[in-house]
């Protein structure tokens, strides 16, 4: 993967969400501290338990976040798309990095280092502001999913993740929109607080009823509105 030059770069800081209000001065800064570099799919990004290494931008490619219990039993958290930032909180308060971060493609990342990016913080209160909002938006979205753990039913929590992902993540093919992210049942499980069993289950009756299909090796949703309506 050919590492981005100083144009491209610029244009692939300015679509992330985070950075879209900085001014070019602001972009040239944090451009200045940067280095790229390149994950092949499957490298370990973020490690739990390591020190953060500083502030992580995911360029492009997809990363799945996730997290080891003591007994070995691996739980994806999270899948992210580019322009989103990993490892914010050890950034901010210098502790262990809490999950893991695995490429799931390949990906580029762009990288500047806690004390770099904490003094760009302190100079500029819109970088801080839009740090904030990244932090509020991740607690939203871990409030929702607890919310729908506690009052919807597994058909209901399964289909609307699904939803989710053939609106954020999804390509049109001839019968429907195709997931191009690829999770396990068992991340799918994890994701949605379910047994593999019982989400294989589900996955199967929907692809009986033509609500679900497959292409290449991953999920088509064919009929979104019913997957996501609650049950």
């Amino acid at each position: 993967m050919k590492l981005p030059d100083a144009q491209l770069r610029r244009a692939a800081l300015m679509r992330a969400e985070m950075f879209r209000s900085l001014q070019p001065t602001d972009i040239d800064a944090i451009l200045a501290r940067s280095v790229v570099r390149r994950a092949a799919r499957g490298t370990t990004i973020l490690r739990c338990g390591d020190r953060n290494g500083g502030m992580v931008i995911l360029l492009s490619g997809r990363v799945r976040v996730s997290m080891v219990s003591e007994d070995g039993k691996e739980a994806t958290l999270a899948v992210l798309d580019p322009g989103e930032v990993l490892g914010e909180l050890s950034l901010l308060d210098g502790q262990e990095v809490s999950a893991n971060v695995t490429a799931q493609e390949d990906c580029l990342l762009m990288q500047i280092e806690r004390a770099q990016f904490l003094d760009l913080l302190r100079r500029n209160s819109d970088l801080s502001l839009a740090l904030m909002a990244v932090l509020s938006r991740r607690v939203r979205r871990t409030n929702a999913a607890l919310e729908d753990m506690a009052l919807l039913d597994l058909p209901s929590r399964l289909g609307r993740l699904l939803a989710k992902l053939a609106n954020e993540c999804g390509s049109p093919v001839q019968d429907g929109t195709r997931i191009e992210v690829k999770l396990s049942q068992k991340d799918l499980s994890t994701l949605v607080g379910a047994s593999r069993e019982k989400v294989n289950k589900q996955l199967r009756q929907w692809e009986d009823s033509g609500f679900l299909g497959k292409d290449g090796g991953r999920m088509v949703v064919i009929n979104a509105q019913a997957l996501a309506t609650p049950r």
